[in-house]
This record gives structure tokens, C-alpha cells and sequence, in this order.
């Protein structure tokens, strides 16, 4: 894995506006993909790792410093 995003990080205004907003989102989506499918948490986990995965894939190389991420 390339460690280039180990020169990256956000704001504080990125954090508080983008960033925290979208885990709390993503974990409220998780816990409610969980109980509609009435499927182990592990599943989901499983699944947002697979996710993970594919993204840093697909982004094999972060360029230059921006504030698009």
C-alpha cells in the first residue's frame, strides 16, 4: 500500500463539515442495513472493508495536495 496518504490531512473545517458528518451518517446507515437484513454486524464490516479495498484500488496513488478527498 502506498503511504501517501500519510502526508495528507484534512482541516479542521474539513473534519467538522465533511468528515464527521459522514461517519456519523455511515454508521447510522450500517446499524440500520444490520437490522433490516437481520444480519451479524460482522457482515456489514466485512462489507465496508471490501469497500475500503476497492477504493484504495482504485485511487492506487494520491496526487498532489488536493482538498477534492
Amino acid at each position: 500500500m502506498d503511504n501517501n496518504i500519510n502526508r495528507w490531512e484534512p482541516t479542521k473545517l474539513q473534519i467538522d463539515n465533511i468528515i464527521l458528518p459522514a461517519y456519523t451518517d455511515l454508521s447510522k446507515r450500517c446499524v440500520a442495513y444490520i437490522n433490516e437484513l437481520d444480519c451479524p454486524p460482522q457482515y456489514i464490516a466485512d462489507m465496508l472493508r471490501d469497500l475500503a479495498e476497492a477504493i484504495i484500488y482504485s485511487y492506487p496513488e494520491f496526487k498532489g495536495n488536493s482538498s477534492d478527498l
